[in-house]
This record gives C-alpha cells, sequence and structure tokens, in this order.
C-alpha cells in the first residue's frame, strides 16, 4: 500500500498538472491562453532573477511584474523579465561593491514593469519601468546610488 501511495504521489504532477500547479497558474482572465503562459513564465523567470540578487545581497526579496502597467510591451510580454534583469543586476553590483547593508536596509521587494519609467524607490519597492532593447543597469546603478 505504501509503494502504491509513492507512486501515486511522484505521478500526480504528471496526471493532474493543473493541480498540482502555483496558485497564479490557476487564475483565468479573459486574455488568450498563449498570453497567459507567456505572462506565467515571464513571472517565474523573473523571480528566479531575483533569486540570485537575493542570494547576492543576503535578503529575501520579493519580485513581480506590474501587467497594468505593461499593456504597451511587444509579444504579449515576453522578453519583460530579461528587460527588468539590468535592473537587479543594478542592485547585485551595489550589493558586492560593500553596499550590502545598505541594500538590506531599504529593498524587501523589486517590482517590474514595461512602462519605460526607469528606476524608482517606493518605501522598501524597487520599481522599475523597462524599455524594449535596454536593460536598464546604467540608469538603475546611478539612480540608487543616489537614493540609498
Amino acid at each position: 500500500m505504501k509503494t502504491f501511495l509513492f507512486i501515486l504521489f511522484l505521478l500526480f504532477p504528471v496526471a493532474f498538472p493543473a493541480m498540482a500547479a502555483e496558485p497564479y497558474d490557476l487564475v483565468q482572465d479573459d486574455r488568450p491562453l498563449e498570453e497567459q503562459r507567456i505572462r506565467q513564465a515571464e513571472e517565474r523567470e523573473l523571480r528566479g532573477e531575483a533569486a540570485y540578487t537575493s542570494g547576492q545581497c543576503g535578503i529575501s526579496l520579493s519580485a513581480r511584474i506590474d501587467w497594468g502597467r505593461s499593456g504597451s510591451w511587444p509579444n504579449a510580454g515576453r522578453g519583460i523579465a530579461r528587460a527588468c534583469d539590468g535592473a537587479l543586476s543594478a542592485v547585485e553590483a551595489i550589493c558586492n561593491s560593500g553596499g550590502a547593508d545598505k541594500v538590506r536596509s531599504k529593498i524587501r521587494s523589486f517590482q517590474c514593469s514595461g512602462d519605460g519609467s526607469g528606476p524608482s524607490l517606493s518605501g522598501n519597492t524597487l520599481r522599475f519601468g523597462a524599455s524594449p532593447g535596454s536593460n536598464g543597469f546604467g540608469r538603475t546603478r546611478a539612480y540608487l546610488e543616489g537614493a540609498l
């Protein structure tokens, strides 16, 4: 019986992927399924990039994409996480050059959008409004050096 339950436990995500999905995967809206999948993939990619930044800076950094401010991003949002990675790389560069304590005291979350507005810090949230074709490293690093 234990063996049967163990096998069932292993096969459950394969047999019923929707039930094993993360909660955000189950949220449906009126967007085409392909666009929903693109957005889910971009969110996962951004969380992975933020996890790397967290490790470099010794913080727990949450991250999300503000889709409400990303409506003009081309290709249904594909590539937005990569465009925001430059801003996260700027945070890492500051941490690695002796500014980790400043980052830890000021930044707890990261919000990526596709509105082209660049970096801003509000409360403990670093927000980066990306533009297609730009990674934002230089702008974000210069901004944070003045804001932290």
